[in-house]
């Protein structure tokens, strides 16, 4: 009886312990079927280390396996898997870990970095097609397009397509377009965030900061903000200015500054002195500088010559409202006159 009773022990444990493995199986492989290699991996690390068996157990199986014969009907032992070494077991995870073939790597790769590749042609082959033209300071430059004429005033940058339809981009400083009627294409010009376009006449764009200034002279000009869907035209004589994706008020234009800058001359009407003393710089390296902040807003009016300081300098110390004092070589400070 005693025999039989640890015979039906072993039995139960063992019955238990396949239930254990086959809980184990299901895992894995549910394991498996989520992350290829990952369940070889779990079960290298469940394996248990072999170990020797305790006396009593060791002869339990032994009268056990003796007597198998004698056990209940169909009742069968079974008999526990030998661990595997640390080296096989290595070797199978190894196995089991799916590696990506190589073709598809470059594939990923290559799907990457064309993108990148041909952004990166599309803007070199955009700044090779396109002709950069600037002005140095006091200096004008006259280009001939198939829409007509620009003249670039002095400190001035634009570029210019090679498209059949060359479209000019104003970068800074200012330009005066002019075109006949049988012009064989309309102006189109680019300055900032709005396109302007004239079909013969002649006008005249400013760079602004944060915008533009377009000035009508000679027939009608289209304004376009693409950004708001915004759009006006100006009659001559007329100017917007426009800026930060918004168009201002059509308002009239100061049709003698506008045509005097195109003949080297600064006409000032009741504008601030520190307007007249930015457009004087920009044509002379000579600088003039307000010594005095009670100055800036004095009122000036006159027709002055683009590119000498010094004459400007003296045409105002002689109104007795200040005075001019050379700092320096190439640096003239007007100070208020002292009473």
């Amino acid at each position: 009886m005693g025999l039989l009773a640890a015979s039906r022990a072993v039995g139960v444990r063992q019955r238990s312990a396949g239930v254990l493995v086959m809980a184990r199986i299901y895992a894995d492989n549910v394991v498996f079927l989520m992350r290829p290699g990952e369940a070889a991996r779990r079960r290298a690390e469940r394996a248990p280390e072999p170990r020797s068996p305790s006396p009593g157990v060791a002869i339990a199986a032994s009268h056990c396996t003796a007597t198998s014969a004698n056990a209940p009907l169909g009742y069968r032992h079974t008999v526990a898997p030998r661990p595997a070494p640390v080296g096989e077991t290595a070797q199978r995870t190894a196995a089991n870990v799916r590696r990506a073939p190589l073709h598809w790597v470059l594939l990923l790769a290559a799907a990457c970095v064309l993108p990148a590749a041909i952004g990166t042609w599309h803007a070199v082959a955009h700044q090779t097609a396109l002709r950069h033209v600037a002005t140095a300071t006091g200096a004008q430059r006259t280009l001939a397009l198939p829409a007509g004429t620009v003249l670039l005033d002095t400190d001035s940058a634009a570029s210019v397509s090679a498209d059949a339809r060359p479209v000019l981009t104003l970068e800074h400083g200012r330009a005066q377009f002019a075109s006949g009627p049988a012009a064989p294409q309309p102006f189109v010009v680019r300055a900032g965030d709005g396109v302007v376009t004239a079909a013969g006449g002649r006008f005249q764009v400013s760079r602004l900061a944060g915008g533009a200034r377009v000035v009508a002279l000679a027939g009608t000009v289209s304004v376009k903000l693409p950004a708001s869907n915004e759009q006006l035209t100006l009659q001559p004589g007329e100017q917007v200015d426009y800026g930060y994706g918004r168009l201002g008020r059509v308002q009239p234009a100061d049709l003698a500054a506008a045509r005097g800058w195109p003949r080297s001359k600064l006409v000032f009407h009741h504008r601030s002195l520190a307007e007249l003393v930015a457009a004087m710089n920009r044509y002379s390296d000579t600088r003039l500088v307000i010594g005095d902040a009670a100055l800036r807003n004095l009122p000036v009016s006159g027709v002055f010559d683009a590119g000498d300081p010094l004459a400007l300098a003296q045409a105002l110390q002689r109104s007795r409202l200040l005075r001019a004092v050379r700092a320096a070589p190439d640096e003239i400070v007007l100070q208020a006159a002292a009473r």
